[in-house]
């Protein structure tokens, strides 16, 4: 019985670690981006119009994939009370389980459309772009292409 008991704790202990795949999120220069609201708030008021950003926040809702053309999720992401981002993922990367009240964390390139869109949160195969990702769980998605399904 108390190897039991001292087995459940020791898992409970593994479980809170979850682990988060060491990656880092970078800007054409190269620079090493944060989720600090400050950095965030000056990338969105940047007139760059592909500046990428780092952000990590609540998925608020999920809407409907766009079909036309290259199929992508989208979802609202709160970042903070005060930010709230439209989140456009290309599908051909991978489906994120995307499940509303999860804490994410996406790098990708910001786009000044309504409120604030985020797009590219993917590896970009031919190099045009900053690369970005999307972590939820603990797993990294759009570090690879993958089949559409």
């Amino acid at each position: 019985m108390k190897s039991l008991i001292a087995f459940l704790i020791l898992a409970v202990s593994f479980s809170s670690f979850a682990f988060v795949p060491e990656q880092e999120c970078k800007d054409r220069k190269g620079n090493v981006l944060t989720t600090n609201l400050s950095q965030i708030i000056k990338i969105m008021h940047n007139n760059d119009p592909r500046g990428q950003i780092y952000v990590t926040g609540t998925i608020a809702q999920i809407q409907a994939e766009d079909r036309n053309g290259r199929s992508h999720q989208k979802f609202i992401l709160n970042v903070s009370k005060d930010i709230t981002l439209s989140i456009v993922s290309n599908l051909e990367f991978g489906r994120i389980p995307l499940v509303v009240g999860k804490i994410v964390s996406i790098c990708g390139e910001f786009l000044h459309v309504g409120k604030g869109m985020v797009h590219w949160t993917h590896f970009d195969p031919h190099g045009g772009h900053a690369d970005g990702f999307t972590i939820l769980d603990g797993k990294l998605y759009g570090d690879k292409e993958v089949p559409v399904n």
